[in-house]
């Protein structure tokens, strides 16, 4: 395996990405490089490391900046020196099928993202005291997690029974007309970039609760975009991450035809069915500050978008934080219904 690091052209000491000037960084001589001027280098250093590529993939990587050789798993894909702190990314994890198509850059800086989580989490009144402290939320790390991007074309079809109820008074007596419609909806849709996460690590629940993704800031993938955080390669496969992307067309599909019935006092599907005509699969990688937190021996995963901020998580809720606030709730109720004439008699 090869590692590929990107160095400042002035200093040599490690870039990294800067999402407000979309540009990369140096933070020792603050010299800034455009994606042009780094592509020249990349090109001398491809050509220099080009045998390397065949070899077989091992499970640790060389650190250029300090010489350490250190471990990482089969699916990091961008890491950090662990002495020197330098960026490295893993070439060899970027080659073949593991080379994404698209890339959504980081638009939200770390110091940006712990601003997110410490206004979210202070207003979850009865969460542990420990996760709202500094040294925990500057844990958070900036992660290009892979996912699979379908395009996908569905026809669909919906059946079922409304019903129109009217009533009125006619002498002594109510009546009540219920008259019933067969109800049928056809209608082909297209899906353009419906995400899958590709990673068996993360948690399928909140990564689909921290979308959407503004996909107008997808570019074509470089290396270069990963300097200064961590990435997973996929461990997910296309064919696999394809049936739920199938669930969720059929889903929307579903729920757009149900949204044409209307002008019925009640209705119930007698049948349903939507068909994925087509789908094309494209290997993404997008933004995501990842922060985990344990209590009591349990790990509690928060997750911000890193394009849009969108901060989703479930924060524990501290029992004593409870009884602590049931308590005061209960002696100012006691208080008041005891000394509430004295007081404002």
């Amino acid at each position: 395996m090869s590692s590929l690091q990107y160095k400042c052209l002035n200093c040599t000491a490690g870039l990294e990405f800067d999402p407000p000037s979309q540009s990369w960084k140096c933070h020792y001589c603050f010299s800034k490089f455009t994606k042009e001027q780094l592509d020249i280098e990349q090109d001398m250093q491809e050509k220099e490391e080009q045998y390397e590529e065949e070899q077989p993939e091992l499970d640790a990587y060389h650190c250029n900046s300090c010489g350490a050789e250190l471990l990482a798993d089969e699916t990091t894909s961008a890491t950090f020196c662990l002495y020197c702190k330098n960026p490295t990314i893993i070439k060899s994890r970027f080659t073949g099928k593991f080379r994404p198509k698209y890339l959504i850059p980081f638009h939200l800086t770390k110091e940006q993202a712990q601003e997110l989580y410490q206004k979210w989490i202070n207003k979850r009144l009865f969460a542990p005291t420990e996760f709202k402290y500094k040294e925990e939320i500057e844990k958070l790390t900036g992660v290009y997690a892979p996912f699979w991007l379908f395009d996908c074309r569905t026809d669909g079809t919906l059946q079922g029974q409304g019903t129109r109820v009217r009533s009125w008074v006619q002498g002594d007596y109510r009546y009540t007309e219920t008259r019933y419609f067969r109800v049928l909806r056809r209608g082909t849709a297209e899906y353009g970039k419906v995400p899958v996460d590709a990673s068996i690590k993360l948690d399928d629940s909140l990564m689909q609760l921290i979308e959407p993704y503004n996909y107008n800031a997808l570019t074509d993938f470089s290396k270069q975009y990963l300097s200064g955080y961590m990435a997973e390669k996929y461990d997910v496969e296309s064919e696999e991450a394809l049936g739920t992307a199938k669930t969720r067309v059929e889903q929307f599909t579903e729920k757009r035809l149900r949204e044409t019935i209307g002008g019925y006092t009640s209705y119930h599907d007698t049948n349903k069915d939507v068909i994925l005509q087509k789908s094309e699969e494209s290997y993404a990688m997008l933004p995501v500050y990842l922060l985990v937190n344990k209590y009591k021996g349990k790990d509690h995963l928060f997750m911000i978008n890193g394009q849009t901020g969108k901060v989703v998580g479930e924060a524990p809720i501290s029992r004593w934080k409870q009884f602590r606030f049931a308590g005061l709730i209960f002696a100012a109720t006691w208080i008041i219904a005891v000394f509430g004439g004295a007081f404002f008699g």
